[in-house]
């Protein structure tokens, strides 16, 4: 009896040892490549990446000890189905855990130049403020925003018959480019943007409304450049398909803006007149193209418009905007409108 648990004692000890072994090998395999070292490591996580793969590409760049391990990490983390694609900085002090984490999480990195393009940018706009980060030149920009066959290969939604400019479709975002992109790969990363904004839902919902791509960006271009407020953006998408719908002309001062090379701080009654297939007080229906990128809150407003039988609508000085069905009371809101207006300016 006395030599059985002396066995079972023996046994027991190296049963506990091999715990401990395994366990302090695991947590090292799993734990930092190197603690003390913080020197950046920039990873690229291409799109549809595999865990196999971001292990391979992880151990190539000396961030983790064992594929397997992190393999295994990560099925434990039941993070894989958020892992996102990108740059990601990292140094060799992180864990298994960190990085899933960051990877899940979308911590991407960013680097190179940083272009920001406002809601409601012309092409124009987009160009100088590319330009003037010297990030390509405008001729070259020019002539491919007027020629979208040049991205027929990457996007097929431009192959639309009614799309003849990438104006409206270079999406308003923020970016970071390589300074030596080409001007075509800048564009492109708008489209792709604009691409990937532009889900499945909102194109159903265009066929519903038996739109084209075309129209839908068109409109909310309008819409963008309209609304103040969000809460607006359906109500004024609502006036537009009403006027629309009894063959009025939209009478947009917006597209009116669009004609001159740099936006005015009125629009005259002789801007009116201007002869111009985007005045849209003489001319009826959509401008030939869009006049400015739409956020997604202008194009969603645009394809779930409020349903209302306004016609006018005029500015409030808070930013809203006065709606009517009828020209009288249209006018009504003009004159306070004005009178406001002078009002505030008398007291300034």
């Amino acid at each position: 009896m006395n030599i059985n648990k002396k066995k079972l004692g023996i046994i027991g000890a190296i049963s506990i040892i091999s715990v401990i072994l395994i366990s302090v090998f695991i947590f090292t395999q799993i734990g930092p490549y190197d603690k003390n070292n913080k020197k950046g490591i920039v990873v690229e996580i291409p799109q549809g990446a595999t865990t196999s793969t971001i292990s391979d590409i992880l151990y190539k760049n000396k961030l983790i000890k064992n594929k397997t391990m992190f393999k295994i990490s990560v099925k434990l983390s039941n993070k894989a189905q958020h892992f996102k694609a990108g740059k990601y900085l990292f140094n060799q002090t992180y864990s298994n855990k960190e990085i899933i984490e960051d990877i899940s999480s979308g911590k991407i990195y960013n680097d190179g130049i940083k272009i920001t393009i406002p809601e409601g940018s012309t092409s124009k706009e987009i160009v100088s403020i590319l330009v003037g980060q010297k990030l390509g030149n405008e001729e070259s920009y020019e002539k491919l925003i007027s020629n979208p066959k040049e991205f027929y290969n990457q996007f097929k939604f431009l192959k639309e018959e009614d799309i003849t400019s990438l104006e409206g479709f270079l999406y308003p975002s923020t970016y970071y480019f390589d300074e030596n992109a080409s001007e075509k790969e800048v564009l492109s990363v708008m489209l792709s943007q604009f691409n990937k904004v532009y889900t499945d839902k909102l194109r159903d919902r265009q066929k519903e409304l038996k739109m084209t791509i075309e129209q839908v960006v068109n409109l909310a271009s309008i819409v963008e450049k309209e609304a103040v407020l969000d809460e607006d953006r359906p109500i004024i998408a609502s006036v537009f398909y009403n006027r629309l719908k009894i063959g009025m002309p939209l009478q947009s001062d917006a597209t009116i803006q669009y004609i001159f090379k740099e936006r005015k701080k009125i629009v005259t009654y002789k801007d009116l007149e201007i002869d111009s297939p985007y005045n849209s007080y003489k001319n009826k229906g959509l401008p030939p193209t869009p006049i400015a990128s739409p956020g997604i809150k202008s194009i969603e407003a645009t394809l779930y418009p409020e349903k209302t039988e306004y016609l006018y609508f005029v500015a409030k000085m808070d930013g809203g905007n006065n709606y009517s069905t009828n020209y009288e009371d249209h006018l009504k809101y003009v004159k306070e409108y004005k009178d406001e207006r002078d009002r505030l300016n008398k007291e300034k």
